[in-house]
């Protein structure tokens, strides 16, 4: 899967732009707060309608505008282009057809009738520092990567997922309504229609929440595995990385559809007087979590910088290789100024989940992107993409080269010169230039 160009209308700091982007590396680069993440970040939104940075619209909009927009070319396996198009156009009082805001989302210039008909027409992954917070935050963090990575192989799961979100919001308010009824008849039961009401929403709920349990559970098997064989790879054996999904009491990966209903549907039941207390639903897969553990213990209180590093990563990598098998596409990977983050082994494990994807990054010094890919080969040097950088460059490539060695790889020196291409862009105030000694 390649992107062939991105266009850019009243997005964050760009009030227009468009680039053509070629296939293999594109290197954004240039000082902070330029604009080179909301690039990567416009990409992403097209993949699942979500930014990776914010749950508002509101805050993608350029200062000064009360709508914005995002389009992508792109084409899979070289077959024929196709575009994506979102647009959003925030409530205006002075125009009478925007009374509330709007989200269109446009497939080769046909508008969809819901968001969720765009999931699955193009895949990304991303790795930024925000990562991170995949094991420094609470639960909800990592419920987003689960329901992320499901939107973009399942798009039945983001139906569903809505539809959960809807019966959810509708039992919480009918819980409210019944903690005011009770206190205004100064009863502390529910009557036989108020009862009716509630079964009725609980069945609904119950099968919602069903499915996308189910669901993430498969997943998280599948994540568990992918990641800690990556993990492994990093820590040369040292760690063992585990993913182990957690939700409602009793409900194990290899539960049936009907257990794992009649274990929710009796935990509503028995649960219904202390949600109505608290007026919000107890249990279901807005309480769950993705625990992540290492070694047999928990990774947040204990776990290095590294460690946190190595297991985000390991969680990047499993992403990206899901959505290659259940897609048969390798995604576009979109690199966040993160390579200097990591050390030489952790970026040779992300160079080589990487295959044949096409990359977008963002750094802020163009000459470290060729040392931190480990591109010493003959053929960049000759393009004279590497300069010399004393000691430091010196020592990295002594590290390549002990990698290599230890995984049983040739050489680095004699690796083919087939290295796929560089192209680089200079981001300067929202102005995206390409740099002429791109190797394109």
């Amino acid at each position: 899967m390649n992107v062939s160009s991105i266009e850019l209308t009243h997005f964050r700091n760009y009030e227009k732009l468009k680039i053509n982007i070629q296939p293999g590396f594109n290197v954004f680069y240039g000082f902070n707060a330029q604009g080179k993440t909301n690039i990567l970040e416009a990409v992403y939104l097209c993949a699942c309608a979500r930014s990776h940075r914010t749950s508002r619209d509101t805050d993608m909009i350029m200062s000064g505008f009360t709508d914005y927009a995002v389009k992508i070319a792109f084409s899979c396996d070289g077959r024929h282009e196709e575009t994506i198009e979102i647009q959003y156009l925030d409530a205006d009082p002075k125009d009478a057809r925007r009374t509330r805001p709007q989200r269109l989302v446009y497939h080769d210039g046909v508008r969809l009738d819901r968001i969720s008909e765009m999931m699955g027409l193009f895949h990304a992954v991303i790795f930024a520092p925000e990562d991170l917070m995949l094991i420094k935050e609470g639960p909800a963090t990592r419920r987003r990567y689960l329901d992320l990575l499901l939107s973009q192989v399942r798009p039945s799961y983001f139906q569903d997922l809505q539809l959960f979100n809807r019966l959810l919001m509708q039992r919480n308010r009918l819980l409210k309504d019944f903690r005011s009824n009770l206190f205004q008849r100064g009863k502390g039961e529910l009557n036989a229609d108020e009862l009716m009401q509630i079964e009725t929403w609980d069945l609904a709920l119950a099968g919602s929440m069903t499915r996308l349990i189910r669901r993430r559970q498969e997943y998280a098997v599948r994540i568990g595995l992918i990641a800690a064989n990556a993990h492994e790879n990093i820590s040369s054996g040292k760690e063992k990385l585990s993913v182990k999904y957690k939700t409602v009491a009793g409900i194990r990966p290899e539960s049936s559809e009907q257990d794992v209903l009649g274990i929710i549907l009796s935990k509503l039941k028995n649960n219904l007087y202390e949600d109505i207390e608290k007026g919000t639903t107890g249990i279901g897969p807005h309480r769950d979590d993705l625990e992540i553990g290492l070694d047999g213990d928990h990774l947040k209180p204990f776990a290095s910088q590294g460690q946190q590093r190595s297991a985000v990563l390991s969680l990047k990598l499993a992403e990206l290789e899901i959505i290659r098998r259940d897609t048969g596409e390798l995604p576009v990977l979109l690199l966040d100024d993160v390579m200097s983050e990591l050390d030489v082994i952790r970026r040779q494990s992300l160079l080589e989940g990487i295959e044949q994807a096409q990359v977008l990054i963002t750094c802020t010094d163009r000459q470290q992107v060729g040392r931190q890919f480990g591109l010493t080969d003959r053929h960049h040097q000759a393009e004279g993409l590497l300069q010399a950088e004393g000691d430091h460059q010196a020592e990295d490539y002594k590290q390549i080269i002990d990698y290599h060695q230890k995984e049983g790889h040739n050489k680095v020196e004699d690796e083919p010169s087939d290295v796929r291409p560089f192209t680089f862009f200079e981001v300067d105030s929202a102005t995206v230039r390409l740099d002429p000694a791109s190797d394109m």
